[in-house]
Protein backbone atom coordinates (compact mmCIF):
# COMPACT_ATOMS: atom_id res chain seq x y z
CA UNK A 1 0.00 0.00 0.00
CA UNK A 2 2.36 2.51 1.08
CA UNK A 3 5.75 1.49 -1.46
CA UNK A 4 5.81 0.42 -4.93
CA UNK A 5 8.17 -1.95 -6.47
CA UNK A 6 9.25 -1.90 -9.76
CA UNK A 7 11.66 -3.49 -11.85
CA UNK A 8 13.30 -0.61 -14.40
CA UNK A 9 14.80 -1.54 -17.92
CA UNK A 10 18.23 -2.30 -16.65
CA UNK A 11 17.18 -4.78 -14.35
CA UNK A 12 17.13 -3.12 -11.05
CA UNK A 13 14.86 -3.38 -8.92
CA UNK A 14 13.35 0.27 -6.94
CA UNK A 15 11.43 0.96 -4.45
CA UNK A 16 9.47 4.12 -4.43
CA UNK A 17 7.86 5.14 -1.34
CA UNK A 18 6.55 8.48 0.84
CA UNK A 19 8.49 8.55 4.00
CA UNK A 20 6.50 9.34 7.22
CA UNK A 21 9.46 10.07 9.19
CA UNK A 22 12.99 11.25 9.28
CA UNK A 23 15.56 9.00 9.16
CA UNK A 24 16.96 7.10 12.07
CA UNK A 25 20.54 7.54 10.91
CA UNK A 26 20.29 4.12 8.55
CA UNK A 27 18.55 2.36 11.57
CA UNK A 28 15.38 0.49 11.36
CA UNK A 29 13.41 1.29 14.75
CA UNK A 30 13.79 -2.76 15.86
CA UNK A 31 18.31 -2.40 15.29
CA UNK A 32 17.76 0.65 17.44
CA UNK A 33 15.87 -1.19 20.25
CA UNK A 34 18.25 -4.21 19.99
CA UNK A 35 21.36 -1.76 20.02
CA UNK A 36 19.86 -0.24 23.00
CA UNK A 37 18.97 -3.64 24.86
CA UNK A 38 22.50 -5.03 24.09
CA UNK A 39 24.06 -2.34 25.90
CA UNK A 40 22.15 -1.94 28.40
CA UNK A 41 22.73 -5.82 29.20
CA UNK A 42 26.40 -5.15 28.64
CA UNK A 43 27.03 -2.23 31.14
CA UNK A 44 25.42 -3.85 33.91
CA UNK A 45 27.78 -4.74 37.01
CA UNK A 46 27.23 -8.14 39.68
CA UNK A 47 27.24 -7.94 42.71
CA UNK A 48 30.49 -8.36 44.97
CA UNK A 49 30.54 -8.38 48.43
CA UNK A 50 26.88 -7.56 50.56
CA UNK A 51 29.33 -6.98 54.01
CA UNK A 52 29.06 -9.16 57.02
CA UNK A 53 25.71 -10.89 57.44
CA UNK A 54 26.48 -10.92 61.54
CA UNK A 55 27.40 -13.38 63.66
CA UNK A 56 24.01 -15.33 64.32
CA UNK A 57 23.74 -16.57 61.00
CA UNK A 58 25.09 -19.71 59.69
CA UNK A 59 26.86 -20.45 56.19
CA UNK A 60 23.51 -21.84 54.98
CA UNK A 61 21.64 -18.45 55.30
CA UNK A 62 24.11 -16.64 54.18
CA UNK A 63 24.41 -17.91 51.20
CA UNK A 64 20.85 -17.74 50.39
CA UNK A 65 20.67 -13.91 51.01
CA UNK A 66 23.53 -13.43 49.09
CA UNK A 67 21.68 -15.95 46.17
CA UNK A 68 18.62 -13.57 46.65
CA UNK A 69 20.74 -10.57 46.41
CA UNK A 70 21.80 -11.74 43.44
CA UNK A 71 18.91 -13.02 41.88
CA UNK A 72 17.18 -9.76 42.38
CA UNK A 73 20.14 -7.54 41.24
CA UNK A 74 20.40 -9.37 38.03
CA UNK A 75 16.49 -9.42 37.47
CA UNK A 76 16.71 -5.56 37.93
CA UNK A 77 20.07 -4.76 35.86
CA UNK A 78 19.36 -7.45 33.02
CA UNK A 79 16.19 -7.68 32.80
CA UNK A 80 13.94 -4.69 34.29
CA UNK A 81 16.47 -2.04 32.97
CA UNK A 82 17.06 -2.75 29.63
CA UNK A 83 13.36 -3.54 29.20
CA UNK A 84 12.48 0.35 30.44
CA UNK A 85 15.01 1.56 28.02
CA UNK A 86 13.70 0.21 25.36
CA UNK A 87 10.10 1.27 26.43
CA UNK A 88 11.23 4.61 26.55
CA UNK A 89 13.14 4.63 23.53
CA UNK A 90 10.14 3.02 21.61
CA UNK A 91 7.51 5.47 23.01
CA UNK A 92 10.02 8.74 22.67
CA UNK A 93 10.40 7.15 18.64
CA UNK A 94 6.64 6.70 18.17
CA UNK A 95 5.60 10.82 20.13
CA UNK A 96 8.42 12.11 17.40
CA UNK A 97 6.77 10.21 14.25
CA UNK A 98 3.49 11.54 15.26
CA UNK A 99 5.00 14.73 15.75
CA UNK A 100 6.32 14.26 12.75
CA UNK A 101 3.65 13.36 10.32
CA UNK A 102 1.46 15.95 12.45
CA UNK A 103 3.76 18.70 11.17
CA UNK A 104 4.27 18.04 7.98
CA UNK A 105 0.08 17.74 7.61
CA UNK A 106 -0.76 21.08 9.24
CA UNK A 107 2.22 23.14 8.29
CA UNK A 108 2.33 21.89 4.90
CA UNK A 109 6.13 20.97 5.00
CA UNK A 110 7.08 18.80 2.46
CA UNK A 111 6.81 14.94 2.45
CA UNK A 112 9.78 13.02 1.35
CA UNK A 113 8.70 10.88 -1.86
CA UNK A 114 12.19 8.44 -1.62
CA UNK A 115 13.19 6.06 -4.52
CA UNK A 116 16.46 3.39 -3.89
CA UNK A 117 17.33 0.92 -6.21
CA UNK A 118 18.63 -2.88 -4.74
CA UNK A 119 22.08 -1.71 -5.53
CA UNK A 120 22.03 1.15 -3.05
CA UNK A 121 21.39 3.76 -5.58
CA UNK A 122 18.94 6.32 -3.57
CA UNK A 123 16.66 9.42 -5.13
CA UNK A 124 14.85 11.77 -3.01
CA UNK A 125 12.19 14.46 -3.72
CA UNK A 126 10.22 16.81 -1.72
CA UNK A 127 6.60 17.18 -2.26
CA UNK A 128 4.24 19.36 -0.32
CA UNK A 129 0.67 17.51 -0.18
CA UNK A 130 -0.70 14.31 0.77
CA UNK A 131 -2.26 13.33 -2.30
CA UNK A 132 0.29 15.45 -4.07
CA UNK A 133 3.23 13.37 -2.90
CA UNK A 134 1.30 9.73 -3.39
CA UNK A 135 0.57 11.19 -7.08
CA UNK A 136 4.49 11.80 -7.38
CA UNK A 137 5.11 8.11 -6.02
CA UNK A 138 3.39 6.75 -8.31
CA UNK A 139 4.80 9.13 -11.39
CA UNK A 140 8.45 8.44 -10.11
CA UNK A 141 7.54 4.51 -9.86
CA UNK A 142 6.31 4.51 -14.16
CA UNK A 143 9.09 6.65 -14.90
CA UNK A 144 11.72 4.31 -13.13
CA UNK A 145 10.02 1.20 -14.90
CA UNK A 146 10.04 2.72 -17.97
CA UNK A 147 14.28 3.50 -17.45
CA UNK A 148 14.07 7.05 -16.86
CA UNK A 149 15.48 8.46 -13.67
CA UNK A 150 13.51 11.52 -12.57
CA UNK A 151 15.56 14.52 -11.52
CA UNK A 152 15.81 15.35 -7.65
CA UNK A 153 13.68 18.37 -7.22
CA UNK A 154 11.13 20.21 -4.74
CA UNK A 155 7.68 19.69 -6.14
CA UNK A 156 4.65 21.63 -5.31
Amino acid sequence: MGRVIVQGLDGKVWTVRRRWAPRLFGDSLWSRLRRRVKGAMHRGEAVTDIGDAGCFLDLFSELAVVLVVGVVVFLVVFVAVPLLVALLDVVLVLLLTAGSVTSTTVFRRPWTVEARADNGTSHTWKVVGWRAAHAHRDEVAASLEAGIVPAESVVG
